[in-house]
């Protein structure tokens, strides 16, 4: 009966009451800058230590070592088998992982002030190694307390069988962390980086010596009130801050910031399906955000505005200058891995990718690659920001080795950089002539994008004046090809 009520009582501390008291003591330490990191140190052992005597007095204790110490395998069992199920059902990717914490959250809620701290900055792997500290703290001091009851240390199968078990989950989680780190590029200390991103304040409207293309003639168009709210990806802001400029009366830096912004495409097409703006301007929608609006109840409506060349580029002293279309699905889905094979240098291709639902990665993948799959990224090869892209295809560890992507006029005329060259595919360069006949093959269209739920009237103005000879010249001034 003894052995019962143990059972119980230490399932619960391990399971429950230690592993809160480790969250409460992790806020105190975060809370007090660090200098309340002896709190958990001394608290958990003293807590376990006092409980095991307080089980020994009332002769609960079980007789075996192994008996004991039970529960704590089993609850380090349990967390870190959480943690191995989250992290391998995701594919090891930081992304799929942050979309998922809710759930890690859930099935860890002892733990949830450090699950949901580690989230926010992206360090899965100091969950399973706080699991087994703390395993390692409940193990020490049971051994500590059986010593000093002078209880003798017999190692029997349950022990055995317990120690094997903690050895191959922690094997497993040290694998998985490895194929994270092999396959997806992460903020490695001593990782020799550059993350360039273009300065948008530049390109905000109405600002002082700003970098916003001006209107040569009286608008056909103004609006003086009801302004639609623009927002969309950072390579089509150039234009459409433009183009609020131009037609936006009575607005200055101040209140223009009301109206129009550049939140990237993904988190644009988020605020167009929660109402927030009237207009996207950019790429078109992933499959992800269709799905998304779908579940809102909100159709997207697409009206193309401009064309653009979806462009690839290589370091300056790469000595590739064209590639074919099918070369170029061969290098992505990783059949051609070296530039060799292409009639360069004998070196590994660095592969750069984009984040899922960025507009650059959708394009890639609907436009490029079509129903071929594309390769999951390596470490090396994950960018979150375009100009990021650029800058390591030109500067990343002085290699001349790596490929990127992104728009012409993002590469040419926001971001430009001596060290990198844009490739011609299948022999046709992206000149605004090839995107205007439409022989150069990754030509795509700049969208307006509305909602079925929009009810400004001025935001069907304002795309019907984009599509205006007016306004299809004011774009091509902009520095894109337009639609007509």
């Amino acid at each position: 009966m003894g052995a019962v009520q143990y059972y119980k009582t230490a399932f619960f501390m391990t399971f429950i009451v230690v592993p809160f008291v480790v969250n409460i003591c992790a806020v105190i330490v975060f809370f007090t800058a660090g200098f309340g990191i002896v709190i958990p140190v001394v608290s958990v052992p003293v807590l376990w230590r006092a409980y095991l005597y307080g089980m020994a007095r009332r002769g609960y204790l079980p007789e075996k070592l192994s008996q004991v110490l039970l529960p704590v395998f089993a609850a380090f069992f349990y967390y870190i088998m959480v943690w191995i199920v989250f992290f391998g059902w995701n594919g090891f990717s930081p992304l799929s992982m942050q979309r998922a914490s809710d759930g890690l959250l859930y099935f860890t809620l002892p733990y949830f002030f450090i699950t949901f701290f580690l989230n926010l900055m992206w360090d899965w792997v100091g969950l399973p190694i706080l699991y087994g500290a703390v395993a390692v703290v409940l193990f020490v001091t049971t051994l500590v307390v059986w010593w000093l009851q002078m209880r003798s240390f017999r190692v029997d199968i349950l022990l055995l069988g317990c120690v094997a078990f903690v050895v191959l989950l922690s094997g497993i989680s040290v694998y998985q962390f490895y194929e994270h780190n092999l396959r997806f590029l992460t903020e490695q200390p001593g990782e020799q980086r550059v993350s360039h991103e273009v300065d948008v304040r530049q390109y905000r409207p109405f600002a002082a010596g700003n970098r916003l293309t001006e209107m040569p003639w009286e608008p056909a168009v103004v609006f003086t009130e009801d302004f639609p709210r623009l927002d969309g990806a950072t390579a089509a802001y150039p234009v459409f801050a433009a183009v609020a400029q131009a037609l936006y009366v009575g607005l200055n830096e101040a209140t223009v910031v009301d109206y129009v912004s550049v939140s990237g495409t993904d988190m644009a097409y988020q605020r167009l399906i929660d109402g927030e703006i009237d207009i996207f301007f950019g790429a078109q929608p992933s499959e992800q955000q269709v799905e998304a609006a779908r579940a809102r109840g909100v159709e997207f409506i697409k009206t193309p505005v401009a064309r653009e060349a979806f462009v690839f580029f290589v370091h300056r002293e790469n000595p590739v200058y064209n590639l074919s279309v099918a070369a170029i699905q061969d290098v992505y889905r990783r059949r051609v891995t070296n530039w060799w094979q292409l009639g360069g240098n004998d070196e590994r291709i660095l592969a750069f990718q984009r984040p899922d639902n960025s507009g650059s990665q959708t394009i890639m993948l609907s436009a490029v690659m079509g129903d071929i799959p594309i390769a999951r990224p390596l470490r090396e090869e994950w960018n979150a920001g375009m100009g990021e892209i650029i800058s390591r295809t030109a500067e990343y560890r002085n290699y001349s080795s790596a490929i990127g992507y992104s728009f012409r006029y993002f590469v040419t005329g926001m971001r430009p950089h001596d060290d990198i060259k844009i490739l011609s595919i299948g022999g046709v360069s992206p000149t605004p002539e090839n995107i205007r006949n439409g022989t150069y093959p990754f030509t795509v269209n700049i969208y307006a994008v509305t909602t079925s739920l929009c009810d400004s009237k001025n935001a069907e103005k304002l795309i019907q004046w984009l599509l205006s000879e007016q306004g299809q010249a004011f774009i091509e001034l902009c520095g894109v090809v337009g639609i007509k």
